[in-house]
């Protein structure tokens, strides 16, 4: 008995020492720079990683994600005032002054969500082909030289690509287990990547992005498939001397990507 307790006494006096040895030659491995860091504070570091943390926390709240395609036919007009025009150029009024919605089409991809389980909401990128009627609210006259003319000709077709952001607001309308009807609102905006003509640029009038209001209504059929509509309501981004209001009703729908693909 007393034999096996000096054995084990002597086993764990050995376990010691190798331990220590294995510390002391784990130490003298490290360089200089690598001891120095170990006892440093590392303020870039910590702060990438609180980062890290924090948007680990924050999108965690963000569930039920799906992509989703979709297209739409629109009508569009554009409301163009001309009085900041100085140039010596005359268009007859009746000739490019129409009042009136022209169809035009878009297409591209949305990204739907909820937000800590509550807060809806949708996300979509897309190219427009804006077909768009002129109305212009200014009407010169020279009578009885002249008819009735505008200083400025807007270009009435062209290509922009959209970003918009969208709250989805579920109305208690019907069975919400199986059909969803939502009402939905939020900014949007577009910019021309079509080229502009020369007349849409006199006196520095081209102004190519417009920031809308949306307002609108969707029906989710049990996920399937979504139809909407959609108002918007845009201005020129910055001063233009021939500033321009943007109108377009959108009626489209919009299929997961996963069920097409």
């Amino acid at each position: 008995m007393r034999a096996t307790r000096l054995f084990s006494n002597k086993f764990l006096l050995l376990f010691s020492i190798l331990s220590i040895a294995a510390s002391s030659l784990t130490a003298q491995t490290l360089t200089n720079k690598q001891q120095d860091s170990a006892y440093l504070a590392h303020p870039f570091k910590d702060k990438v990683q609180q980062i890290k943390k924090s948007f680990a926390k924050t999108f965690i709240n963000f569930k039920g994600n799906d992509l989703s395609l979709y297209g739409a036919l629109s009508l569009n007009q554009q409301t163009i005032n001309d009085k900041g025009i100085t140039a010596p150029l005359n268009y007859l009024y009746d000739g490019v002054n129409n009042n009136s919605f022209k169809p035009g089409y878009s297409g591209g991809f949305r990204w739907d969500g909820i937000y800590n389980e509550k807060h809806r909401y949708s996300l979509s990128l897309a190219v427009n082909r804006v077909i768009a009627g002129s109305q212009y609210t200014n009407k010169h006259t020279l009578s009885p030289f002249f008819d009735d003319f505008t200083h400025f000709k807007a270009d009435n077709v062209f290509t922009t690509i959209n970003i918009a952001t969208h709250y989805k607001k579920l109305l208690p309308i019907n069975d919400m287990r199986k059909y969803k009807f939502y009402a939905v609102f939020g900014p949007s905006f577009d910019y021309k990547i079509s080229k502009i003509s020369d007349a849409h640029l006199v006196n520095g009038a081209g102004n190519r992005a417009f920031i809308n209001g949306d307002l609108g209504a969707e029906f989710d059929n049990k996920g399937y498939y979504v139809l909407y509509a959609h108002y918007k309501l845009g201005s020129n981004v910055a001063n233009s001397t021939a500033p321009n209001q943007l109108s377009r009703f959108e009626i489209g729908m919009s299929i997961k990507a996963k069920d097409l693909f």
